[in-house]
């Protein structure tokens, strides 16, 4: 079910996920709201949720973008706190077409996808911007097909290591903690060949958050 390349706690500013859901359109259906499916093949293919996760834990909203050194209660060097990509969980729908004959809701594939960023909320009045972020264009490899009338739940990046350097280079501080929203485009295709494109959203913030043990 995986797309290649997809897959302490001291207080912070906490941040609640929004999903926002844009479904795409191919076939003869255009303009967002709409399924990301084709008229003419009865396909809705859309994205349910976006769950971020991160070192086994669901859902969690706050991307941490600095390896600290972790310690006892003692005061005493455990070793360097866990760091490594922030990742998120899918929800992909795939169900008849409004109105359309369900027994002919194909299946469909999902070859690729993207990530875009963009800025919501960048709090501390001294910084003059909080620092855009490149997309993440995801080459077609290993694929996901999903059946007429299912769902899967597929694990993709969300912030991974190298946008996660790009942020604190570009901003050279750590401890601004503003909001962003990754934008995913997943597209693939159906049984019959139309093509499929979705898009969904979902928020976070980033900084230099605790993740010690």
């Amino acid at each position: 079910m995986e797309i290649e390349g997809i897959f302490s706690w001291f207080w912070k500013p906490a941040t609640i996920v929004v999903v926002v859901i844009a479904m795409g359109c191919g076939g003869e259906l255009g303009g967002s709201g709409q399924c990301g499916g084709a008229a003419d093949s009865g396909a809705c293919v859309r994205i349910e949720s976006i769950q971020p996760t991160y070192l086994g834990q669901t859902p969690v909203s706050d991307v941490d973008v600095v390896q600290d050194a972790c310690f006892d209660a003692m005061g005493v060097f455990t070793g360097p706190e866990p760091f490594t990509d922030h990742n998120a969980i899918l929800r992909i729908s795939n169900s008849p077409f409004p109105g359309a004959d369900p027994s002919t809701n194909p299946g469909v594939t999902l070859l690729n996808y993207s990530i875009s960023y963009t800025v919501n909320r960048c709090p501390d009045p001294t910084v003059n911007f909080c620092p855009p972020l490149e997309t993440v264009s995801i080459p077609p490899g290993q694929t996901t097909y999903i059946l007429p009338g299912d769902f899967v739940d597929v694990p993709l990046k969300f912030v991974d290591l190298a946008t996660k350097f790009e942020y604190i280079n570009d901003l050279g501080r750590d401890d601004i903690y503003p909001s962003y929203s990754a934008h995913y485009t997943i597209t693939g295709t159906d049984d019959f060949g139309s093509p499929i494109s979705i898009q969904g959203s979902a928020e976070f913030t980033i900084g230099n958050y605790d993740y010690c043990p």
